[in-house]
């Protein structure tokens, strides 16, 4: 079976032996055994994420798509939080008119769950492409039906040749693997069988190849790794060198993930994110990718840039254009420097974005002192070494976890850092601490390529100067708490079982 052939989506345990708990050096990492890394577990787990969350987030950017949550209600209410984020993702576009996200549920009762919740699906799939005419329909298979057996498939199949709009589907259902990204992959299973291999004029052939004197097209996947500043500010280095570009899947419509196919090169943004579609774009349509590295910092970008150029014979064009633009933003962070110069600077999120801008804080001066990854794999490992080489082997602690906001705090109190970055819902926890915070990523905000390396170097200038809110909320809330967890190692319910 491949990525084409599979009905469902492997969960990233089995895939790429991804692991959900570690707690130790980032020298330790690279040096686990795989298998005993996968089975690590904790003994108490305070919090997580279900795969159905991202899945939900990629595919509501989908132009003139209603989703159909096939479960109980609840499982489709956080797509209300989600409009937020995608209505503005919307206006960056130059789309000032954007709706509110299509979705639906099933809402399957207890009725429901003893005599099956097919027939309720179909009727949820007619009524929806009457009513709203929408482009395309996805169905996201939840828990509860796939306990009691619903052949998702099978309706698909049934109902698609009834109606006039591309179908697709996803497998979702939480409890089949810990690690959330695994809803990344069924995201990108969902567009690749509902808009390529099913759909309703055929999956597109395969490209013959590039005419002489046609410039090169490569495809920027943009999976939850980029707001529309990033695409830009892609999109301009890569013309610059003679490199057209296709953006996608996220807000791109049907045609243009079709058009992905007939590309010359796949380019990751975040490996993590990404892989699942590289991989499948590589197999079955022979387009090369470039799959190690994402860029933010100086040297990821360097890197990045000739990668892509090394696949057309543009690596003059491409060296010109890096060495302009290191001179230009060298110059302009040089007034930032003095300021950052030793902070001692702890980062959380998806672990490849963590480590690359770990890299981008050294670049400016910076020393890493801790880092918290929501899960680990294969494409992290070589990067916690960098990150410690740039130190003169300064090691420094990590924690792998989905989420679980009792070892972030134990271990924040633990190393002091001068400044934290991370996601919104991370920086809430040290913000209770008193400690400066900026973002790793919001979707108007630059952060990848050069515009991106001024702008984080500004942004924690200015949060370091002037952090006076954070500081009176640490002396006006409780501890979250008991004093006696302080006193514990951050790491003390995490258990190895292969152990």
């Amino acid at each position: 079976m491949g990525l084409k052939e599979d009905k469902i989506v492997p969960g990233r345990e089995e895939r790429v032996a991804a692991c959900m708990a570690f707690g130790g050096c980032a020298s330790g990492i690279g040096k686990q055994d795989k298998i005993c890394l996968k089975n690590n577990e904790r003994g108490f787990s305070q919090a997580g994420l279900c795969q159905l969350l991202p899945t939900l987030g990629m595919l509501l950017t989908l132009p003139e798509t209603a989703v159909i949550v096939h479960g109980a209600i609840g499982c489709g209410s956080t797509g209300f939080g989600m409009n937020t984020s995608i209505r503005l993702h919307h206006l960056l576009r130059g789309n000032p008119n954007a709706k509110d996200s299509l979705w639906f549920s099933t809402n399957l009762d207890e009725s429901d769950v003893v005599h099956g919740g097919e027939q309720r699906l179909e009727e949820t799939i007619l009524a929806v492409n009457e009513k709203y005419k929408p482009k395309s329909i996805i169905v996201m298979h939840t828990c509860t039906p796939s306990i009691i057996g619903d052949d998702l498939v099978g309706v698909i199949e049934k109902v698609r040749p009834l109606i006039d709009t591309s179908l697709l589907y996803s497998h979702c259902e939480g409890f089949k693997t810990k690690v959330w990204a695994t809803g990344y992959d069924v995201a990108f299973h969902a567009m690749v069988h509902g808009f390529i291999e099913k759909d309703k004029d055929g999956p597109p052939p395969k490209k013959e190849g590039r005419k002489p004197g046609e410039r090169p097209i490569v495809n920027v996947i943009n999976l939850a790794s980029m707001g529309k500043p990033d695409e830009v500010e892609l999109e301009r280095l890569l013309n610059a060198i003679g490199i057209d570009v296709v953006i996608g899947p996220n807000f791109a419509d049907r045609e243009t993930i079709r058009r992905m196919t007939q590309a010359d090169l796949t380019v990751s943004v975040c490996p993590t994110h990404d892989d699942y579609l590289v991989h499948y774009l590589n197999t079955e349509y022979g387009i090369p990718c470039v799959l190690k590295d994402m860029p933010i910092g100086l040297e990821n970008t360097r890197r990045w840039l000739l990668d892509i150029a090394g696949n057309f014979g543009l690596e003059n064009e491409a060296l010109a254009l890096i060495e302009a633009e290191e001179a230009k933003v060298k110059k302009g962070v040089e007034k930032y420097l003095p300021a950052l110069k030793g902070i001692k600077v702890f980062l959380s999120a998806g672990e490849f974005r963590a480590l690359v801008t770990g890299g981008l804080f050294q670049e400016l001066g910076m020393e890493i002192v801790g880092l918290r990854s929501y899960h680990h794999d294969d494409f992290g490992t070589e990067f916690y070494d960098r990150l410690i080489e740039a130190q003169k082997g300064k090691d420094f602690p990590i924690d792998i976890a989905n989420f679980q906001p009792f070892e972030l705090v134990n271990l924040l109190k633990k190393v002091d850092p001068d400044l934290f970055c991370g996601h919104v819902f991370d920086n809430a926890w040290a913000a209770r601490l008193g400690y400066p915070t900026i973002t790793i990523f919001r979707i108007f905000d630059h952060y990848v390529g050069y515009r991106g390396f001024y702008e984080v170097a500004k942004k924690a200038v200015r949060n370091l100067r002037n952090h006076a809110f954070n500081a009176k909320l640490s002396q006006n809330v409780p501890e979250a708490y008991r004093k006696e967890w302080y006193e514990k190692s951050p790491f003390a319910y995490i258990k190895s079982e292969a152990a």
